[in-house]
Parts: C-alpha cells; sequence; structure tokens
C-alpha cells in the first residue's frame, strides 16, 4: 500500500471518529421526482398518443423502486424520508403534478400505484381510523382491495403553473429560436448527410405515414418515435428494422432534440435568456419551490414532489446543470421512458436532537435514473460542473447554483417568451411575484383598462337607472304597452299561412304538423354554418342537409301552443307547470 493510500485512510479513519463522537444526526427530508412518460403511441398517428399497457408498467416499476428506497422501512442502507406515511397514502405530504396530455396523466396513476399500492396487498391494513367504521360498525374498504387515490393536479396551457413543467409550450420566442437552428449550416450539415439513410427506411416504414417532403432530418425525432414503437410492437417491423438502423435513428433524433432544448448560447429577446433551455429554466424554479415548501412547513408538507412530463424540461436542466459531459455520457442521449430526475433534501445535525434543522444544515444530492430495466439504477452526480467526487452539495450553494438560470416568476417567464398567454396580462406590469399561496400580492393586484372599463359601464348603467327612476317618481313618466296584432295573427309558423320568408314550411289547415316542400336546387353547406337549429325544433333542414330528406306527409306529435288564444292564460298553484325541456 502507497504512503497517499494509508494516509488517506487515516484522515476518513479520523473523520469516522469525529461524527461518532459529535453524533452527527442524518435525515431525509424530502425529495423532488420529475418523471418521463411511458412508452405511448406514435405523435404522428391520426389518434391522440394514449400510454400503452408497456408504458403503464414501466412507470408502476418506477414508482414500486422510489417506494422501496424513500417510503418503505427496509434493512438495505437506504434512508426513508422522515416522517412519510410508509403505508396509508396521506395528501399533504405528496404534491403530485401532471400535464394535461393523457399519456403523461396515465403514467402518473401508474406511477402512484407502485408508490402507494392498495393497502391490503402492500401490508394487509385494512383499517383508517375515522374513515372505515361506517354507523352499524362494519368496516368498509376501499374497492381494488383497498385502492389509494391519489390527489394529481394536472395543469392545461392555460394554467401558469403549467410553465413550471412546460415551459416552451406558449413560448414564442423559443419557437422562433427554434426556427433559426433550420437555418444554420449545421442543420444544412447533418440533412445533406442523412437523407440517403432516411430516404432507405421510406418504402418499407415511412411511407403512408410522413409525406415525402418530411422525410429527413428536420423529423428526426418524430421518425425515430414511430420507428421505436414499431420496433416493440409490430413484429413484422423488428424483422426488417435491424438494431444499426435503429441507433441511426435514435443518434439523429438526439443530436435534434439537444439542438434545440440544450443549446445554452442561443438567446431571444435577451442576451444570455437561454431561451432554448428554457423548459429547464422554469424546472429549476418548481424545485426550488418544492424544497421551500417543505422547509417552511418544517416538513409537515411536500415531502415528496412528483412531476410527470415530457423530456423536454430533462434535456435542457441538465445542461443548465452542466451535468452534459465526457464524464457523464449517459445525458447525451434523451433519457429512456420511466426515466426520473432525483433530488434529496437532506440534513446532517450535529448532536442528539429533535429540532428542525436550519438551512446551513442542509445538502442537496442529485440522481439519475434512466429507465427502468432490471440493469438500471439510481446514479448520484455532481451539479454545476463539480468534481465526480462532490455529489453531495449545500443547500446554500443549491440555490445559487440555480438562481444563475431559474425562471424568477411568472412575468419573467411572459416576457422572456415574449408569450400571448392568457395569464400573463395579469403579470406583465408588475413584478409577477407570487406570495406563499401562490396569488399576486396585495399591494401588486389592481384593475387591467379592460376591466376598468367594465366597472365604469356598469357603474353608468346605475346611474342612468337611477336617473330613470327619480323621473318616474318626480316628473310622472310612466311606461305602458301598445297592443297592435295578436302573434297568432302574423300567420307564419302558427298562423294559417306561412311568411314570405318560410320558403321550406307548409302548414295546412286544421291539421298538425309540417310538411316540407323539397327544393330543385342543391342544398350548400358553407363552413361553419349551423343548419336547423333546436330552438326552433327545424330538425327536417339539418336532415336535409345531410341528404336525409323527410318523407312528404310524416306525422308530428301535437304540441301545446303558447301563443294565440293561450297567451292569456291563466297561471295559479294548479296550473299545469311546464316542462323543463318545453321550448317556445
Amino acid at each position: 500500500m502507497t504512503f497517499p493510500s494509508v494516509l488517506l485512510l487515516s484522515f476518513l479513519a479520523m473523520f469516522i471518529t469525529i461524527d461518532a463522537q459529535m453524533g452527527v444526526k442524518q435525515q431525509l427530508l424530502s425529495t423532488f421526482i420529475y418523471t418521463l412518460h411511458g412508452d405511448r403511441t406514435p405523435l404522428v398517428l391520426s389518434t391522440s398518443p394514449t400510454l400503452t399497457p408497456l408504458g403503464a408498467q414501466q412507470l408502476y416499476e418506477a414508482g414500486n423502486r422510489v417506494r422501496q428506497t424513500y417510503v418503505t422501512p427496509n434493512a438495505n442502507g437506504s434512508i426513508t424520508i422522515h416522517g412519510i406515511s410508509p403505508y396509508q397514502l396521506e395528501y399533504d405530504q405528496l404534491t403530485v403534478l401532471s400535464t394535461s396530455d393523457q399519456y403523461v396523466f396515465a403514467s402518473a396513476q401508474a406511477f402512484l400505484q407502485g408508490l402507494y399500492p392498495p393497502l391490503q396487498t402492500s401490508s394487509n391494513y385494512t383499517y383508517i381510523d375515522g374513515q372505515s367504521t361506517v354507523q352499524n360498525g362494519t368496516n368498509l374498504v376501499a374497492p381494488l382491495q383497498g385502492y389509494q387515490y391519489p390527489n394529481i393536479m394536472t395543469l392545461s396551457t392555460n394554467d401558469l403553473n403549467s410553465i413550471w413543467l412546460s415551459g416552451w409550450k406558449n413560448c414564442p420566442a423559443y419557437s422562433s429560436s427554434s426556427n433559426d437552428y433550420y437555418e444554420t449550416e449545421s442543420f444544412q450539415s447533418l440533412q445533406n448527410r442523412s437523407q440517403e439513410f432516411y430516404t432507405s427506411l421510406q418504402p418499407d416504414f415511412l411511407k403512408g405515414i410522413f409525406p415525402n417532403a418530411s422525410v429527413g432530418y428536420l423529423n428526426a425525432y418524430n421518425i425515430y418515435d414511430y420507428l421505436n414503437y414499431a420496433y416493440v410492437h409490430n413484429t413484422s417491423a423488428a424483422d426488417l428494422l435491424t438494431p444499426a438502423m435503429l441507433t441511426e435513428a435514435r443518434t439523429l433524433a438526439d443530436d435534434l432534440v439537444f439542438a434545440l432544448n440544450a443549446d445554452t448560447t442561443a438567446s431571444g429577446s435577451t442576451a444570455g435568456d437561454h431561451i432554448r433551455a428554457i423548459a429547464g429554466r422554469t424546472l429549476a424554479t418548481r424545485i426550488m419551490q418544492a424544497f421551500y415548501t417543505t422547509i417552511n412547513t418544517q416538513g409537515a408538507s411536500d415531502k415528496m414532489t412528483l412531476a410527470f412530463g415530457s423530456y423536454e424540461p430533462m434535456v435542457a436542466f441538465a445542461a443548465l446543470a452542466r451535468l452534459v459531459s465526457p464524464l457523464n455520457s449517459a445525458f447525451y442521449n434523451v433519457p429512456a421512458s420511466g426515466s426520473s430526475f432525483i433530488l434529496e433534501l437532506i440534513s446532517m445535525q450535529s448532536g442528539n436532537t429533535d429540532a428542525y434543522p436550519e438551512t446551513s444544515d442542509m445538502f442537496i444530492r442529485f440522481l439519475y435514473q434512466n429507465g427502468t430495466d432490471d440493469d438500471s439504477s439510481p446514479v448520484a452526480y455532481p451539479l454545476f460542473g463539480l468534481s465526480p467526487s462532490q455529489t453531495l452539495i449545500s443547500f446554500t450553494d443549491f440555490v445559487a447554483g440555480l438562481q444563475e438560470f431559474e425562471i424568477f416568476n411568472v412575468e419573467d417567464w411572459c416576457k422572456t417568451c415574449s408569450s400571448f398567454s392568457v395569464f400573463c396580462p395579469a403579470f406583465v406590469g408588475t413584478n409577477g411575484s407570487l406570495d406563499s399561496a401562490g396569488q399576486v400580492p396585495s399591494h401588486q393586484k389592481g384593475l387591467s383598462p379592460a376591466v376598468a372599463g367594465v366597472v365604469g359601464a356598469i357603474v353608468t348603467l346605475a346611474v342612468a337607472a337611477l336617473l330613470l327612476g327619480t323621473a318616474m317618481l318626480f316628473g310622472g313618466m310612466r311606461f305602458h304597452r301598445v297592443h297592435t296584432k295578436r302573434m297568432s295573427e302574423l300567420g307564419g309558423f302558427k298562423g294559417a299561412k306561412k311568411l314570405a320568408s318560410d320558403q321550406d314550411l307548409t302548414i295546412p289547415k286544421g291539421n298538425v304538423g309540417a310538411v316540407v316542400v323539397t327544393s330543385e336546387e342543391p342544398t350548400i353547406i358553407r363552413g361553419h354554418e349551423r343548419v336547423g337549429s333546436w330552438e326552433l325544433k327545424d330538425q327536417a333542414k339539418a336532415e336535409e342537409a345531410q341528404g336525409r330528406i323527410i318523407s312528404a306527409g310524416t306525422p308530428q306529435l301535437p304540441r301545446p301552443s303558447y301563443e294565440g288564444d293561450d297567451e292569456d292564460m291563466p297561471v295559479g298553484p294548479d296550473t299545469v307547470p311546464v316542462h323543463p325541456r318545453s321550448h317556445i
């Protein structure tokens, strides 16, 4: 053994002795986990992409692994989250976020099934205090052997919180920068070099799916997405598609994805705004929100924050946090289905104390779980370009590292993206910050011009009504009804003769029902033109326009009339009420 090795062992022994004497207490306070959706149908198909059974299995396995590591007490050396419920799902302890895509939301559901499985299958735990027992003393168990129903917040793009998981969507500046890439020499070079490869794929795999003009590096990700699905789910395609061809398609897809999401040198309207990595900037903000919520509540909530979405935030965050390097080759590829970015909030306190730790005693560790295969496992990586041995970073340094590129508030995102999202007008013009409840602080609230206009109009109408009332009270102004012809005397639909405008119906005297008069001229339906009206019960026009002509003389069910002689019908407690679906 060399002298440096002996010296190193001596130092390690010294630190172990010091820790034992000081009684360092280590706790896992919370985790933030961003997980990629599972296997889904291709994006290019005419039907909406959906999670496949394979994808559900992948996410169930991902959730089960997180359970074994952070939730269930075990003897494998891992540290469970301090105070987390091991079997029964406690809603306040978890925050679950998902985009509104079906395959993402379904992935979140499958993950939660693995994280907190049915109570009877996980622990034979069939009693929930204050919930299970009913009045007659019976103990009830939820369906599917005590299935547990998580609270998953699904964020559409109209929700301002959606930017934290989908920062590149509804972001015109990102789209503009992406279009700029297609004009670069780098893109043209890859386009020309790979065209022969893509042309070779067209006859056997892409014909009828991709138009000829779209077969090329421009569509590299969608082509790989389709080929990979065919390779996994179609035996005939798997026989024709060699592993070398699939690898080449994936490599080109990785190149395109990284050019559009991991180029930290590209800027939008402001120099250094990392516009192509905007998805990583917003994800960083959500990570900070989660950890500060845990700290501010002293661990009472957000013990585990689970986010589900697409690959863009993962690729962009890895680039911004300088995880992409020759030493970390795993980050050069688009993450596999079910992959997770895991960040642990760990405390190390000296002495035996139950007090909640100070931020100075907190540390962050980043782990990457690439896929859910049997040979994959979480691996710790150093953030911000630190040396491989520095996988544990102080919370203070972690915050400082994120602040170099995170989006600070909603207004910052709206301005950086030049976004026209529905919520941006509420923030542009203020400092865009939110309070602890996610609301605009009271000192920043004000009326927008549109809202002020509505309020002004209401005030004007109120003043006019007040003046009119004064004139009626003191000036003798009165209103009365001028009786002319009764509605039944106008003819048309309710009279014996039709009006000049009633070209499609004739009403015979003394008979009930309408006779449709067909026209020699074909009916022309314009785009977005309504044919027929449910308010007027004009079903004949609608069916005639669709080629189903009602035969002449088709009997119609009689309906009571509320016009004509019945206009002044008495109303009293014995009057037959109007059916809720009756129409006038």
